[in-house]
């Protein structure tokens, strides 16, 4: 089972704010809202994990989408801010107001 680490700094920074493993079926509010980045350890390929500006989960405001294409013994997405596609993850940023640090929802299937 993979393990996803939140951190309230960009690149893999800072403090840890939750840690979480890969099973699909998550739904939840982050500890605190002030998320700005990930690593993946051993996270399984199709893995989506869904980050909301929206406490309710809506795409009505920013939103980013990982999606992990290829399992690796580390990853670092280092922003929620932008959209970039590599072999081993898919990352889809929509833009409303800016969302980093602001990460009120997080979905993984």
């Amino acid at each position: 089972m993979g393990i996803i680490v939140f951190y309230d700094g960009n690149n893999g920074s800072g403090s840890i704010v939750q840690t979480v493993d890969d099973a699909p079926g998550q739904d939840f509010k982050p500890r605190n809202d002030a998320i700005k980045s990930v690593k993946l350890y051993g996270v399984r390929p199709g893995c989506t994990v869904s980050l909301f500006d929206s406490p309710e989960g809506s795409m009505k405001d920013d939103f980013c989408i990982v999606n992990v294409r290829r399992s690796t013994a580390e990853y670092t997405v280092d922003s929620f801010q932008k959209s970039y596609e590599d072999d081993i993850v898919t990352v889809t940023y929509i833009r409303d107001s800016g969302s980093d640090g602001e990460i009120s929802r997080i979905k993984i299937k």
